[in-house]
């Protein structure tokens, strides 16, 4: 190359020619970047700005944020009994929850939760490296792969409550790719709106409050929204008591509530756990020691079974039907709510109790059944000495297992010896080995197939039951019968205790308040009610025999429970003794038509057909609406109307919502003299009549029995000066119970039961007198005079309204009162009749 021969100074202006190019550019491209960042910044201020005005203007709001809260159910003495919810959700202070709890979240949701600023750049650099390697792995394990997030939880709280549903598209009219493109579009938006407003809430909120919005609102899976919620749901405790290794365990479940809920899957739920426990250590919430307690400490989950129950079911859902038509569903499930209803939980239990232990006494006397199936040869070592297995269901399902038997529940027992004597069966329940009560025994030794004529044999399961003792067991049969229990204050119709069925879990059909059944006998009370108000008394005599009427259809003769007939008899006799053909003839008297508006007027709504039949029990009508007009007899002649709460209140604040506590007393049906010769007619019932095993309550009471025809169902209805209590028992299909199946042999004995058990101790008294009302001293069967100080064994007081005492009665001074001319009236004597074979 040849040598360059042009002066220096030539050669000086290139070069400096050459800088100022290289300047120039440098100076347009750094003039170029300042106005790209400032049209850049300008357009993202113009966007920010543009979608900030589409978002709320005050954040503040967050910190009164309602979510979907669930409404509860307060038994009388302040037990929750049952709640309303779309979402299992219970809001509690972040002050009132141990502080590693809000630590494991912070751990596995957002470390830097301190540091930024409502969006964590590190964070999202970070998730977007592990999501992008996570997809160029593969972990050998076939499990499920979550993608890291890097929303924080200011983000998360945005997008779960301000902008839930921001991504929705309705129905709209667009290919596949178009539609995928309008959804990415959405997903963009949205997320730029999360951040704007995640920097503004961290503005305008705390820390604190962000964190106890956090936790009080995230959904941790199988229903449960919240910490407190989920603590509930999984672990059966409450927040406070939640350990580091449980919390750990929830705040796992965040990722992906479906997949590591640990009902699920215990397994990743337990991976997820030690992976926060991790983090937890890292971030400095645990020492050593508390890290290593929180990886040996085993995880107990309350049984899957216990979710969600509901303690008085029947009485719980009825309250959640009247709720729904007096305040709607959306307030109910989302409203948040409080119930003080009227139940009584010891009533409640009592009740309960009577009506399974009525159901099971009667289903034995219908016969035993046999066994509910049988262990396969092979299977039979596995059984003994294995778990216990409880039957559930309908189909007597035994293939749960439980590690130890209880006294209260049935349980499938494997027959394992059959002595030649034939009068004893052992049977194995896993974990026991215990012989057959001798009585039980006997009648399985006894029983055939009714197909294959086979006899019990060994490996045959059968459903038993402790005994009290805990040194046999019992047979325990499911009933193929149903029953159902209505108790309440006669005064003012609050329901104490409702049952409606043998068992919520085999069926939810209510048939205290939803099954019409024939009511029987049990609606002569307001037959007798029209004769006496209509001028009848007590001592009138009517004839008891064949008697006919003529109706559209033809004559109609009706017939007496047992087809005798007692002839001339009283009004107090003929109820006591049930006659039907006196109904008939009372109902003819005071005519049809009064006797509907006497059942109308006292609540009952359900149809009624216009025949004479009415006056022999032929409608269809509820326990509910039946032992409602008995308590408005019982409380004089008002119309009573079934109260389920006495206050609602917003659970929140405590606003009242309704408060039932101070209603008007009912309208007046009949007349409180009526109303209270029939209780004494009624008392009748108890005293010499169809139910004279109520006696045995040791309170003055009265009430009366019903069996329809064909003996399908019976009923027993009765009252004391604090209580009213109905039981209907029958068969959900209409068949009949069996024959000579009554209401005195069956319901009276549940009835009894549950009054023993749980009549409120009060002071023992009679019903209240009304004024208008006279007394005379009379033959219990005849009517006839005995004067006013009769024998106690052979007469009784009875009442009569103002004007209508028979002239054979008025030969002494009338008596009105008991205080100054006779002594008081007495309770009766201890009554002989203490079982059923004297009935």
């Amino acid at each position: 190359m040849a040598d360059d021969k042009r002066p220096a100074a030539s050669r000086q202006p290139r070069r400096r020619k050459r800088r100022l190019r290289v300047v120039s550019v440098l100076r347009l491209a750094l003039l170029l970047a300042v106005y790209g960042i400032s049209m850049g910044a300008a357009a993202t201020y113009l966007a920010v700005t543009t979608l900030n005005e589409e978002l709320p203007q005050n954040l503040t709001q967050l910190l009164d944020y309602q979510p979907n809260r669930r409404s509860i159910v307060l038994s009388s003495d302040g037990e929750e009994v049952g709640t309303f919810s779309i979402e299992n959700r219970k809001i509690i202070a972040l002050e009132r929850m141990p502080p590693h709890v809000p630590a494991a979240f912070l751990a596995a949701e957002d470390r830097r939760f301190y540091k930024h600023v409502g969006f964590d750049t590190i964070g999202i650099l970070r998730a977007a490296y592990t999501n992008f390697r996570s997809d160029d792995e593969d972990d050998g394990k076939g499990g499920v792969k979550i993608k890291q997030g890097g929303s924080t939880i200011t983000q998360q709280i945005i997008k779960q409550t301000l902008l839930a549903g921001e991504e929705l598209m309705g129905d709209v009219d667009l290919t596949p790719e178009e539609a995928a493109r309008e959804r990415k579009k959405k997903k963009y938006r949205r997320k730029a709106k999360e951040m704007i407003l995640a920097v503004r809430l961290e503005r305008e909120l705390n820390k604190s409050q962000i964190l106890s919005i956090y936790l009080n609102h995230i959904y941790l899976g199988h229903g449960a929204y919240g910490v407190s919620a989920a603590a509930n749901t999984y672990f059966g405790k409450e927040v406070e008591d939640l350990t580091v290794a449980e919390a750990a365990m929830l705040a796992g479940v965040v990722a992906s509530p479906t997949a590591f809920a640990p009902h699920r899957n215990m397994p990743l739920a337990r991976e997820k756990q030690l992976r926060v426990l991790k983090f937890m250590k890292i971030e400095k919430y645990l020492t050593d020691a508390e890290y290593d307690a929180a990886l040996a400490e085993p995880i107990s989950l309350v049984d899957e079974s216990d979710l969600n129950h509901l303690a008085s079911p029947f009485f719980v859902e009825h309250v959640r039907q009247v709720a729904t038509k007096r305040y709607g569903n959306r307030q109910l499930f989302k409203g948040g709510l409080k119930f003080y209803s009227t139940l009584d939980t010891r009533m409640q239990t009592a009740a309960e109790g009577a009506v399974r232990k009525g159901l099971e006494s009667l289903d034995r006397r219908l016969g035993v059944r046999g066994p509910i199936g049988s262990v396969a040869q092979a299977k039979r070592g596995a059984w003994t000495g294995g778990p216990a297995h409880p039957i559930a269901g309908l189909t007597n399902d035994t293939s749960a297992l439980a590690d130890q038997v209880l006294a209260d529940q049935s349980y499938g027992a494997m027959v394992v010896e059959l002595p030649r004597n034939k009068q004893t069966v052992l049977v194995d329940l896993g974990p026991k080995r215990l012989p057959l009560l001798e009585v039980d025994a006997k009648d399985i030794r006894a029983w055939r197939d009714e197909k294959t004529g086979e006899a019990i044999k060994l490996g045959d399961l059968l459903p038993v039951r402790l005994t009290d003792d805990g040194a046999a067991v019992k047979l325990a049969q499911r009933p193929v019968l149903q029953g159902a229990m209505i108790v309440m204050e006669p005064s003012t119709g609050r329901v104490l205790a409702m049952v409606g069925g043998y068992d919520w879990t085999s069926s939810q059909f209510n048939r205290a308040t939803q099954a019409e059944r024939q009511v029987g006998s049990s609606i002569k009370p307001f037959i007798y009610a029209a004769a006496l108000e209509a001028g009848r008394t007590p001592v009138d005599r009517m004839t008891d025999g064949p008697y006919s009427v003529t109706t559209a259809t033809g004559v109609w003769t009706p017939a007496n429970y047992d087809n005798k007939y007692m002839g001339n008899v009283t009004l107090m006799t003929a109820l006591a003794s049930s006659l039907n053909t006196i109904s008939v003839q009372l109902v003819v008297q005071v005519g049809l038509e009064r006797l509907l508006e006497i059942l109308r007027g006292f609540g009952i709504s359900s149809p009624i057909p216009r025949h004479i039949s009415v006056s022999l029990g032929t409608p269809d009508l509820t326990l509910l609406e039946m032992t409602a007009g008995y308590a408005g007899i019982a409380s004089g002649g008002r119309r009573v109307t079934p109260r389920f709460f006495d206050l609602v209140t917003n659970a929140s604040n405590g606003e009242t919502i309704e408060d039932l506590r101070e209603l008007p007393p009912g309208p007046q049906v009949i007349s409180p003299e009526v109303a209270y010769v029939t209780q004494a007619l009624m008392k009748g019932v108890v005293q010499r009549g169809t139910a004279r095993y109520a006696q045995v309550v040791g309170r003055p009471a009265a009430g009366k029995t019903g069996t329809s025809a064909n003996y399908r169902d019976v009923w027993f209805i009765g009252f004391t000066a604090d209580l009213v209590a109905g039981v209907w028992i029958g068969r959900d299909d209409s068949t009949p119970i069996g024959d000579k199946i009554t209401g005195g042999g069956v319901a009276v004995p549940i009835w009894v039961d549950f009054m023993q058990k749980a009549h409120p101790r009060t002071k023992v008294r009679d019903f209240s007198v009304p004024p208008n009302i006279g007394f005379a001293r009379v033959d219990p069967w005849s009517g006839d005079p005995t004067g006013p100080r009769g024998d106690p064994k052979s007469s009784i007081w009875m009442p009569f309204v103002r004007g209508s005492m028979p002239s054979k009665l008025l030969t002494g001074p009338q008596i009105r009162s008991f205080d100054d001319l006779v002594p008081s009236p007495t309770l009766p004597a201890p009554p002989k009749c203490t079982s059923l074979s004297c009935l």
